[in-house]
This record gives C-alpha cells, sequence and structure tokens, in this order.
C-alpha cells in the first residue's frame, strides 16, 4: 500500500510539471510570423556572431522561465508581449543594432518587426532561435534575467 501511494504522489508531480515550452503556432500568429519575415533579415548563428562582436544589442525575446534556463551571454530579456509597449522606454537608441531571438525564429521575427514598426532601423532576427545557437554548439549563460528590458550596455 505505501509502494502504490508513492507510486501516485510521483505520478502526480510529474504529470503537473509543465511540458518544457511547447508552443504550437495559431493561424494568426503564422500570419504575424508570415507577415514579419518578408520585412526582417534573418541571419545565421555566425552572422549573429559578427554582430554581436561588433556590439549589437541582444534581446531575448522568450518568456522568463526559458530565458532563466538557458540564454545567449550578454541577451536582455524583452519578452515578445511587451516590446511594443516598452520598447522605446527600454531602448532609446534607435540607431544600434538590434539581434532578436526565441526558441526557434517566430516570436523572434515579430519582436523585430514590432521594432522596426516602432522606428528601429537596424534590426535583424536569429534564423532557427536559441535552437540553432545551442546546436552549434556556442556558449550560453543560465540565471534570471535584470528584469524585463534591463542590462543594456551604454
Amino acid at each position: 500500500m505505501k509502494r502504490l501511494l508513492v507510486l501516485f504522489a510521483l505520478v502526480g508531480f510529474l504529470t503537473s510539471l509543465p511540458i518544457k515550452y511547447a508552443y504550437s503556432a495559431t493561424a494568426l500568429a503564422e500570419k504575424k510570423i508570415k507577415e514579419a519575415k518578408t520585412c526582417i533579415h534573418n541571419v545565421s548563428v555566425q552572422e549573429a556572431k559578427k554582430l554581436i562582436k561588433n556590439g549589437s544589442v541582444i534581446l531575448d525575446a522568450r518568456e522568463y522561465p526559458e530565458y532563466a534556463a538557458g540564454h545567449i551571454p550578454g541577451a536582455i530579456w524583452a519578452p515578445r508581449g511587451l516590446i511594443d509597449f516598452q520598447g522605446p522606454t527600454w531602448f532609446p537608441d534607435k540607431n544600434k543594432t538590434y539581434l532578436t531571438y526565441c526558441k526557434t525564429g517566430g516570436r523572434g521575427v515579430i519582436v523585430a518587426y514590432e521594432l522596426k514598426e516602432l522606428g528601429y532601423d537596424n534590426v535583424v532576427n536569429l534564423d532557427g532561435g536559441f535552437d540553432a545557437w545551442e546546436r552549434d554548439g556556442e556558449p550560453i549563460e543560465k540565471g534570471a534575467p535584470e528584469g524585463p528590458g534591463k542590462g543594456i550596455k551604454k
């Protein structure tokens, strides 16, 4: 009986854990991604590394748990749902180069598009997102962000 209770407790615990960031795009999200891709340049991991080396601001458009679990070193947490509200406050210099990314590229390209619509001239998106960065064996950092939009190097 005790083993059965332990088993039920374990199964209950495991089923209460969230699926690791599994998202499926809705028709609306797919429409936004398609529209954004028409005017946003996607860059490879190698191109992104060059941009970062040259001082580009790296924006992570993912959710808090995703950022905390691992992000590109130096990335600023800029969640997709807040960029059109806070972008100009968080990133007042519209002349800098901004590199956006998310898990696979969808949310990142939408953030890049929204920044472009807000008047930012130099915005690109990491093709394949964080998954591509990680797959190429590039370094990652783990840990909580300073806060949304915080951590920009002057």
